[in-house]
């Protein structure tokens, strides 16, 4: 070696090494923030002997390596360091299918001109990757390290890996490679790293969403998920986990759902596979339905399906699909009117009943072919009477009503509304065995179309309140003015026909029948006219009366009258007395106004009101005296 050169090698050794013993130096007596202490006075402090002699060893130490250092310069003058000592080459697939197993093949070469000793190489495997074998096999229990021994100059060698990589569609998996060695003469290790990337593009687990596209609220809406295993290996741990839109309620599901035992929750919402074989495919089928709710009329039906850890449950997820389903609210508003009242309420025997249906679309959508629907189911109602300007189909107990009865059910565009007017009479109460009938009449209106906007509604309907009517207890009020009594004994007295100038007096009965219900707080009244005196005399069979001066009416009151009571069994006569004026002559005298009958029906709870007619001198109901009530003036 020429002098001069090894004298430059010399002087570069040396200078390196103190480059090197400074540097020790600094890290020893630097500040934990890394500057200087103060050294223009000192503290002398006692030091500890064990310090010094650590100290000690540790600058000999980078003595030694500063000479052997120097001394492979020495000796090897010629030898230089390769930028790349171990070439390496990671080979796999750059996209990959989540699930499916996948082989890494590691090259490596030495670069160097000197034996590589002591070879390991270290590898980080993708999160989600599961090793299953690898030739040659790992030297650690965690299949991540082998120890390669020796490597001579310019021979080379290669690690095939196999596994299965699982992960999100579109994650980008890294495999990182680390080689550590010692050149041959070198005590140092080194270190050469590597890496290789893949993306998982496809997933082995396939999965596919069928719903409805439209749907009605409070309808029976069914999803279908079928999912399958495309690759040629078994799949383990799997698991799908639905979403469910906010306004959905489920109903059932075939299989059914997974549910932890220890878990008070009833989510309805994941289905765990344990297994799944190669190109084995599966189906779930979900019902339920959807609330109303104006502010959602778009739902989405989400259905993930991916790869769990039993440990720690951990979801990785494969493949999303999401159904969209139009929510429509039909929004046909539709009620039912009976007797002027969409609420339960009492009828009477022989009461003609006005019925209405209104209806209006308060939704956005057209409505098709609309069709109305009365069911009544009623004993006491007479057909017969029925009167209808629509002229309805009559069927059985219903009456039904479409665009070939009213135009304007062809078509229901959005606020259109409209009216359907029917009556009909109950029956009276001879006519009805009201032992034997049910004397309920319940009364509802469905209304049907074939489409809402595009969408097909043949087996929907909507449905009206429902109205509840019962019968009032037939009672009865008769009102009789009589002369002579059913024995053709004169109970009045006086001049009949009524003279004028002189009194004469006659009989008021008044009598209740009660057949069907209870009634309670029973009042019957009437008003004297003014040429008309009470007599202050009565015979009361059941309760009471009294007679008021002041505005001249007459008040029998009863507290109650129980069922099947007969005019016989409730009544009451009181007598009244008037002496015609002359103004009077040739004329009838009205002897009592209208009588008026109120009571409570213990059964229905409703009031009853009965009126009875007036009764006048003529006296229609008296055989004997009728047709004699002309005042007459015999002065003359």
């Amino acid at each position: 070696m020429e002098p001069e050169k090894l004298k430059s090698i010399k002087k570069e050794a040396q200078r390196e090494n103190g480059v090197a013993i400074h540097r020790e130096l600094t890290k020893i007596y630097s500040n934990k923030d890394g500057s200087l202490p103060d050294i223009s006075h000192l503290d002398v402090k006692r030091k500890s002997k064990w310090r010094l002699i650590i100290l000690s060893g540790a600058a000999i130490l980078v003595l030694l390596a500063a000479i052997s250092w120097l001394g492979f310069l020495i000796f090897n003058p010629n030898y230089q360091f390769n930028d790349q000592s171990i070439e390496i080459k990671i080979d796999g697939p750059q996209n990959i299918a989540s699930g499916d197993e996948i082989t890494y093949t590691v090259n490596y070469k030495n670069l160097e001109k000197v034996p590589l000793n002591k070879i390991e190489m270290i590898i980080r495997y993708p999160e989600g990757f599961e090793f299953t074998a690898a030739t040659p096999s790992p030297t650690n229990n965690f299949n991540s390290s082998w120890q390669l021994g020796t490597l001579a100059k310019g021979d080379k060698g290669s690690i095939e890996i196999k596994g299965r990589l699982i992960g999100e569609v579109g994650s980008i998996k890294n495999l990182d490679v680390t080689f550590s060695f010692q050149p041959e003469n070198f005590s140092s290790v080194f270190k050469e790293t590597a890496s290789f990337s893949s993306q998982i593009t496809t997933s082995t687990l396939a999965i596919q969403v069928e719903g409805p596209e439209k749907i009605l609220i409070n309808k029976k809406a069914t999803y279908k998920i079928k999912y399958k295993n495309s690759s040629d290996q078994e799949l383990a741990n799997i698991k799908i986990l639905l979403n469910y839109p906010l306004n959905f309620v489920f109903q059932a599901a075939s299989p059914a759902p997974f549910h932890k035992e220890d878990d008070a929750r009833n989510l309805n919402n994941q289905w765990i596979i344990d297994t799944l074989n190669k190109n084995q495919e599966g189906e779930i089928e979900i019902t339920g339905g959807y609330l109303a709710d104006e502010a959602i009329t778009e739902a989405n039906f989400e259905v993930q399906i991916g790869f769990f850890d039993p440990e720690t449950d951990e979801f990785s997820l494969q493949q999303q699909q999401t159904v969209k389903t139009q929510i429509i609210n039909q929004n046909l508003s539709v009620n039912l009117i009976v007797a002027g009242s969409s609420q339960n309420q009492p009828i009477n025997f022989g009461q003609n009943l006005l019925y209405s249906i209104v209806y209006k679309n308060l939704g956005q959508q057209e409505l098709d072919d609309v069709e109305f629907t009365i069911t009544i189911d009623s004993a006491v109602l007479d057909w017969e009477a029925l009167e209808d300007k629509h002229g309805g189909v009559v069927k059985d107990n219903t009456i039904t009503w479409n665009k070939d009865q009213i135009s304007e059910l062809d078509l229901v565009r959005p606020l259109d509304q409209g009216t359907i007017d029917f009556s009909i009479q109950v029956q009276k109460a001879d006519d009805v065995r009201i032992e034997q009938t049910d004397l309920q009449t319940k009364s509802k209106v469905t209304a049907k179309m074939v489409k809402i906007d595009d969408l097909d509604v043949d087996d929907f309907a909507v449905e009206s309140n429902e109205i509840m009517n019962n019968i009032n207890t037939d009672i009865e009020l008769k009102v009789e003015g009589r002369y002579f009594d059913d024995d053709n004994i004169a109970v009045g007295t006086g001049p009949l026909p009524p003279v004028v100038g002189q009194k004469t007096s006659f009989r008021i009965y008044w009598s209740i029948a009660n057949n069907l219900h209870e009634v309670k707080d029973v009042k019957v009244t009437t008003t004297l006219p003014n040429s008309i005196d009470w007599s202050d005399k009565y015979l009361v069979k059941v309760g009471s009366i009294a007679y008021n001066e002041k505005d001249d009416q007459v008040t029998w009151s009863i507290g109650r009258i129980p069922t099947n009571k007969t005019f016989e069994d409730v009544n009451v006569w009181f007598d009244i007395e008037v002496t015609p004026t002359k103004q009077q002559e040739r004329k009838l005298l009205v002897l009592t106004d209208q009588s008026e009958l109120n009571a409570v029906d213990v059964v229905t709870e409703s009031e009853i009101n009965k009126v009875g007619k007036a009764i006048t001198s003529n006296l229609e109901d008296d055989p004997m005296a009728g047709g004699r009530g002309l005042v007459i003036d015999i002065t003359e």
